[in-house]
C-alpha cells in the first residue's frame, strides 16, 4: 500500500481485505494547527489499523506527539508527551467513500485515497489539557511581583487576608482544635 505525499493520506488502490497496520509521521508544523493553542515542532506519529471487510473499512488511529505547552501556573513553556486516539467506520461505494456516522471523526476523501489529517488535528486539539501544568508541584507566580516561585523566592511580604474571611479562619482554627482533642 503506497502512502501519497499528502499529510496522513492512505492510498486505497489495491487494498486487500483484512487488517493493515501503517505508521505515518509528519512534522507537526505541517498540520495547520492553530499556533495560539497548540505548537508541535516535532514529528506527530500516527499508528493506523485498517480492517477492511467487504465494503467497510474500520479505522483505529493512535497519535503520539510532543507539543510545547504553556504552564497555567508559571507561564513557562514546556514540552509534553501527548497521546490521542480516533476511530472511524468508512463505507466504500462504487466510486466514493462516506463515513457511516456523520458525527464521527472527520476525514477527507478522494477518488482512491483517504486523508486522516482532520482526525489527527481534532484529536490533538481535544487532548490539550484544560489547565496544562509543567509539573504537579509547580509553585506558579507571586501574585504581587510576578516572580516565578519555582526558581526563587520573592521579597514580597504576605499581604494580610481580606478581613471578611476572619470568621471562616476562626471557624477552621476552632474545628482543628476540636479534632486534635478527639472531639468531632
Amino acid at each position: 500500500m503506497a502512502v501519497l505525499d499528502q499529510v496522513y493520506t492512505v492510498d486505497l488502490r489495491g487494498l486487500a481485505e483484512g487488517r493493515h497496520h501503517l505508521v505515518l509521521s509528519e512534522l507537526g508544523s505541517n498540520l495547520g494547527l492553530p499556533e495560539d493553542q497548540l505548537v508541535v515542532t516535532t514529528d506527530v506519529v500516527v499508528e493506523l489499523t485498517l480492517d477492511l471487510t467487504g465494503s467497510l473499512i474500520m479505522v483505529r488511529g493512535g497519535i503520539s506527539a510532543k507539543p510545547t505547552l504553556v504552564c497555567a501556573r508559571c507561564l513557562e513553556p514546556y514540552e509534553s508527551d501527548m497521546t490521542a486516539a480516533f476511530d472511524a467506520v468508512i463505507r466504500m461505494g462504487h466510486n466514493n467513500f462516506r463515513l457511516e456516522d456523520e458525527d464521527e471523526t472527520p476525514v477527507d476523501f478522494g477518488d482512491d485515497w483517504i486523508s486522516f489529517a482532520p482526525s489527527v488535528r481534532e484529536s490533538l486539539m481535544l487532548a490539550v489539557p484544560i489547565k496544562p501544568l509543567c509539573s504537579v508541584d509547580c509553585q506558579g507566580l507571586c501574585p504581587q511581583c510576578g516572580t516565578n516561585l519555582n526558581f526563587s523566592r520573592c521579597s514580597c511580604g504576605q499581604e494580610p487576608a481580606d478581613p471578611r474571611w476572619n470568621a471562616l479562619k476562626t471557624f477552621l482554627e476552632d474545628n482543628r482544635g476540636e479534632q486534635a482533642d478527639g472531639r468531632s
